[in-house]
């Protein structure tokens, strides 16, 4: 808005990661209202998923798509579309309206789509329906004018995979607010505190949403593996649609040095993320390759040590090992997981401390609106053109 642009908003009604409605919103087929900042915002209706199912997460996708394709179809012509929806349907018909319309598109890629949903044991790489979403993948990346992209390693892949011209392909990472993590080793301590955790301990952190590609309920088992170690302690904060299995998990194998912190209010990511020895970061088999966990970047900028489970040749493997942020271990292996956090825990807090700058150091430089937003405006600027 301050560059003379008039900017609209079409997007889900807040619902996640419960798939509850939030407190303030009613449901409606649109709801449009002015933001604080100066932009329209149409709450666009489409059915909620408080479970991680396939046939949930489908009919979620693909009905915020035909709303809001037939929001888009119907309204003011835009000069151009900046999308950052759901793939593979929403995202879908928002090509399709746009190519009937003739509007440019600037395409956002958070995720590779449908291997990740391979990945997650959700499809089958076989079947006609992984075929189809490929198919429909292919479509959109191809009727896009500009991809942006939020890795190098996601750039070499659409453009050797996918056969996308790199002048089309535009590296944006994503970004965080250094705003939550300004240092209060008080606060950190109280919120210890809070959580029965007595001082002097080891505490490992997991942030985030506990669903199927996070992998998160492998680390109660990894702490089943600890049981003995009575300085070390797992803090699992966040919630999602395996949270469920994380506290069955833990009653069944008499955890107590496991505790669950659910529901994580915002003001809270500051002293939780600064609570912590150690972060960790579980994931999928080959689902590293295919997505960055967002959680990377706020991990990056509490200034805390990371142990990522990741495939070596993974972005998030390259940014912790690289920048040395951390230790990386192979994904779903208990045992590797469980020496790491052993040999993290035999480290001096000095040490611990300066992996903790190292990562929150790159992050600065690099996975912060100011260095990427410009970036990102100027690509959607050149598209309207």
């Amino acid at each position: 808005m301050r560059r003379g642009h008039s900017v609209q908003v079409l997007a889900p009604l807040p619902n996640r990661p419960k798939g509850k409605l939030f407190d303030g919103y009613t449901r409606s087929l649109y709801s449009t209202s002015e933001s604080e900042q100066g932009y329209s915002i149409t709450h666009c209706w489409s059915f909620f998923s408080p479970y991680s199912a396939m046939l949930n997460r489908f009919a979620e996708n693909l009905s915020f798509g035909i709303t809001s394709g037939l929001r888009l179809l119907c309204g003011k012509r835009p000069d151009v579309i900046y999308s950052n929806s759901w793939a593979v349907f929403a995202t879908g018909i928002v090509i399709c309206v746009a190519r009937l319309r003739t509007i440019p598109v600037v395409l956002s890629v958070q995720d590779v789509y449908p291997e990740s949903l391979e990945s997650q044991g959700r499809v089958a790489k076989r079947g006609c329906f992984y075929r189809l979403l490929r198919k429909c993948d292919q479509m959109i990346l191809h009727s896009a004018k500009e991809i942006i992209v939020i890795s190098e390693g996601f750039r070499k892949f659409y453009e050797t995979d996918r056969g996308i011209c790199s002048q089309r392909l535009h590296v944006v990472p994503n970004w965080g607010s250094d705003d939550l993590f300004q240092a209060d080793p008080k606060i950190a301590r109280e919120f210890r505190q809070k959580l029965g955790i007595p001082a002097g301990s080891f505490v490992a952190v997991y942030a985030g949403n506990v669903g199927v590609a996070s992998n998160a309920e492998m680390l109660v088992d990894v702490f089943a593996k600890l049981k003995t170690q009575a300085r070390i302690y797992l803090v699992i904060a966040g919630d999602g649609s395996r949270l469920y299995v994380c506290r069955e998990k833990i009653a069944r194998q008499n955890l107590d040095r496991v505790i669950i912190h659910s529901p994580w209010k915002k003001e809270e990511t500051g002293p939780v993320l600064q609570m912590a020895d150690l972060l960790l970061l579980p994931t999928k088999a080959e689902q590293s390759l295919l997505s960055i966990p967002s959680k990377l970047i706020s991990y990056f900028l509490s200034g805390r040590p990371v142990l990522a489970a990741v495939l070596s040749a993974s972005d998030t493997a390259v940014a912790v090992r690289d920048h040395g942020a951390g230790w990386v271990v192979e994904p779903d292996s208990v045992e590797a997981m469980k020496e790491a956090i052993l040999a993290a825990g035999e480290m001096s807090g000095e040490a611990l401390s300066r992996m903790g700058l190292a990562g929150r150091t790159y992050a600065l430089l690099n996975l912060t609106r100011g260095a990427n937003l410009p970036h990102l405006v100027q690509v959607v600027e050149d598209a309207a053109r």
